[in-house]
């Protein structure tokens, strides 16, 4: 029964032109997050924090973007809107708690640091969708499926965990497309899965905040400042990675 209201939310109520723009979005950050995460492992102690700050903000915006995107696709047949000060403070949040979870990764050299790090990075998935939700207003009320709630944070936190303990195997393009595909699994699963728990009753004495920005605007502005964040990161990842090849092939000359 739940699992047929997460499909017929995502049959029935999205755009799949957005849906697919924003899995591009999200597979193009996951992309970039484990490259720049590669870049990190391989660094040197003193510019490896910055390699995983990098990276956790580069996440972050990806996670951001295919929030936002994807909300955009969303149609509850009312208009809603988003509460500026809490969608910056998604965005925030998703980066810093990204940046903690990588960190655990890269700085415990365990089995588990990949582990707990990456159940991190999904639990700041969760966090960010959570709280970009809380900041959607609309002439109605939110109630929740519990159920779907619980589910949406363990697929988060079990896909992302999957990620990161596949990253950290080997820096390889093949390996390195696998722990992307794994996670935007984390983030595309995990969006729609809590989108299916969402029952909007509406209220029209409810209204919409003069501050708030309406979703199209907020979409395209999010999209292009990922996309041209992540197209840098990804760049400088790349540099950095034929960089320490050829320095390796002069090495072994």
């Amino acid at each position: 029964m739940q699992m047929f209201r997460v499909l017929t939310c995502l049959t029935t109520e999205h755009d799949w032109r957005l849906v697919a723009i924003a899995g591009v979005v999200c597979f193009v950050a996951s992309l970039c997050a484990v490259s720049l995460f590669h870049r990190s492992q391989r660094a040197q102690r003193r510019t490896r924090g910055t390699w995983i700050v990098i990276a956790g903000v580069a996440a972050g915006f990806g996670i951001w973007a295919t929030h936002f995107i994807a909300m955009l696709a969303y149609d509850p047949g009312i208009g809603i809107a988003y509460e500026a000060g809490l969608t910056v403070l998604s965005l925030m949040v998703a980066a810093t708690i990204t940046c903690g979870g990588l960190s655990i990764a890269v700085y415990i050299p365990a089995w588990w640091g990949p582990l707990v790090g990456g159940g991190i990075v999904g639990a700041g998935v969760a966090s960010m969708h959570y709280l970009g939700m809380w900041a959607v207003e609309l002439p109605g009320r939110v109630t929740w499926s519990l159920e779907l709630v619980a589910a949406s944070i363990s697929l988060a936190i079990i896909f992302a965990a999957a990620a990161l303990m596949v990253a950290v195997r080997r820096d390889d393009w093949r390996n390195t497309c696998v722990a992307a595909i794994l996670l935007t699994l984390a983030i595309v699963l995990h969006h729609f899965t809590a989108m299916g728990a969402v029952e909007i009753i509406p209220d029209p004495t409810r209204v919409i905040n003069a501050f708030s920005v309406a979703p199209t605007a907020l979409a395209l502005a999010i999209a292009n400042a990922a996309m041209a964040v992540l197209g840098m990161s990804l760049v400088a990842a790349i540099m950095d990675r034929r960089l320490r090849e050829q320095n390796l092939q002069l090495e072994t000359a």
